[in-house]
C-alpha cells in the first residue's frame, strides 16, 4: 500500500514538473527574491555587469601582485648570490695583490723586488737650453 502511495506521489510530481515551463536560473532567482518582473530585473543589469567587471579587475590585480612578489623574491635571491660572489672575488683579489704574493708569482720571470728606494727624475728646461 505504501508503495502505491509513493508511486502516485511520484507520478503527480512528474506531471507538475512537466506542466510548469522551464525557467532560467536568473528568472527563478528573481522570483524567489521577490524582485518582480523582467523589466525590473533589466533595470539592475548594468549594475550587475559593473560588479562583475570589478570582480574581474580585482582577481587580475591580485594575480599580478602575486606575480610581482615572486619576481621580487627571485631578484633578492640573485642579489644575495651576486653579493657572495663579489665578496669572494674581492677577497681573492686582495690576497693575490699582496706584495709577497706578487713577488712569488714574478720569481720565474726574472723580475725582482726593489731593495733600494725609487729615484725621482727631474727635468729642468732652463738647464737644457744652455
Amino acid at each position: 500500500m505504501n508503495q502505491l502511495r509513493t508511486e502516485k506521489t511520484q507520478q503527480e510530481e512528474e506531471k507538475q514538473t512537466e506542466e510548469t515551463p522551464k525557467k532560467g536560473l536568473l528568472i527563478r532567482f528573481t522570483e524567489m527574491a521577490g524582485l518582480g518582473d523582467k523589466a525590473e530585473v533589466a533595470q539592475f543589469m548594468p549594475f550587475v555587469f559593473f560588479l562583475s567587471f570589478l570582480t574581474l579587475v580585482y582577481i587580475y590585480n591580485s594575480h599580478q601582485a602575486i606575480k610581482v612578489v615572486r619576481q621580487i623574491d627571485e631578484l633578492n635571491k640573485e642579489i644575495k648570490e651576486y653579493r657572495a660572489e663579489y665578496i669572494s672575488v674581492k677577497s681573492d683579489f686582495m690576497y693575490k695583490s699582496k706584495q709577497s704574493q706578487v713577488a712569488k708569482r714574478l720569481e720565474g720571470t726574472g723580475l725582482k723586488e726593489l731593495t733600494q728606494p725609487p729615484v725621482k727624475l727631474t727635468y729642468d728646461p732652463d738647464k737644457d737650453l744652455k
